[in-house]
């Protein structure tokens, strides 16, 4: 039985099926689709045809699940087998990542979501649509496909503030989080293509700054935590001498954190965790604001903001992987600083990562 509010799972024939409508709705009437059938060698063909008569067959490849991981395999497949027209990969869902993989391979796609890519060069084709970026067929003994919660976080977090090699204990026991949980979280890093795991199954090479670019994509700055937007009176930058020294439980985030090493913008509002808000509110002499505000202080659902915080001249500041993170999933031009801070990040590796 489904669980309310999942979509059952489509057959690959339904798969394909709703993939030919969903094209026949996005093409020029001018353009058509043939049903996607066998050819003479028994591969699934796509074939369109212009308006003047010339066509492209493109080899499809349907599976019920494809990942980033699997990427390198079907670039392999389509090479080996040719057609000139190139190659489509339909699936019931594609991940974010995923369809960016593929797209950068040259790889056309679809999903039973709406999602489609069709590029082709001859003749000279681009149909780009929207679907869904989260996985409506996944059910909760399905495997897990987001970075969302704090295992997740914590997880992330040490595999980008430490290089590998990483045993799966010793990684559960250095973020913090169950076995269990860690395992997932892998699990689904090494479908993503972010890591590589040896033969054993440890981790022995990590993209870190995929997986803080794909956290980020996760990552709810205000949601489902105590946010208090300030006004500091004395002005932004008074932020981090107020808090200079000071006993209470914080960590400075965002664009002040950020301008330490990666100054890309003039800072005009702080960003600060706060185990009490209303304890850093008194040491700064802010009041909370409705109207205008340079300061936005957090009261997290958990630690993990806390840990591996730097202290620089007796002020707390946040890991960089996690400011990183706030300011790629930030509003207006904090994700422009956090590409900066990552390319700060990725020349000064050991300034910072252990």
């Amino acid at each position: 039985m489904e669980r309310s509010g999942q979509q059952p799972l489509p057959t690959e024939r339904e798969l394909t099926s709703t993939v030919d409508k969903r094209l026949r709705s996005l093409l020029p009437r001018t353009w058509s689709v043939e049903p996607i059938l066998p050819g003479a060698d028994g591969d699934l063909v796509m074939a369109i045809t212009a308006p003047d008569g010339r066509s492209a067959r493109l080899l499809v490849e349907v599976k019920s699940l494809i990942d980033a991981r699997s990427v390198p395999a079907l670039v392999e497949r389509f090479a080996r087998a040719g057609g000139g027209g190139g190659g489509v990969v339909i699936a019931r869902y594609l991940s974010p990542r995923t369809r960016a993989a593929l797209g950068e391979n040259g790889i056309s796609y679809a999903d039973a979501t709406g999602n489609v890519r069709i590029v082709l060069d001859e003749p000279g084709l681009a149909v780009v649509a929207p679907g869904a970026d989260r996985d409506p067929f996944r059910g909760p003994e399905r495997p897990t496909n987001s970075l969302r919660g704090a295992p997740a976080s914590r997880v992330a977090r040490a595999l980008a503030d430490r290089r590998p090699p990483w045993r799966m204990r010793e990684l559960a026991a250095y973020s913090g989080t169950s076995l269990g949980s860690t395992a997932r979280m892998i699990d689904f890093l090494d479908r993503e293509a972010l890591l590589r795991r040896d033969a054993a199954g440890s981790v022995e090479d990590v993209d870190w700054i995929g997986i803080l670019r794909r956290w980020s994509d996760d990552y709810e700055l205000t949601k489902r935590r105590r946010v208090t937007r300030a006004l500091v009176a004395r002005g932004v930058e008074t932020i981090e001498e107020g808090l200079r020294g000071s006993a209470i439980r914080y960590a400075v985030s965002g664009s002040l954190a950020a301008r330490r090493v990666a100054p890309e913008a003039e800072t005009r509002l702080g960003l600060v965790y706060a185990q009490d808000t209303d304890d850093v509110l008194a040491a700064l002499r802010a009041r909370a604001s409705t109207g205008a505000t340079n300061l936005i202080l957090i009261e997290p659902a958990d630690d993990t903001p806390f840990v591996r915080c730097l202290d620089d001249d007796g002020v707390h500041y946040a890991a960089f992987s996690q400011v990183a993170v706030d300011l790629l999933s930030g509003p207006g031009r904090t994700p422009e600083e956090g590409d900066a801070l990552l390319k700060w990040m990725s020349a000064n590796e050991d300034r910072w990562r252990a």
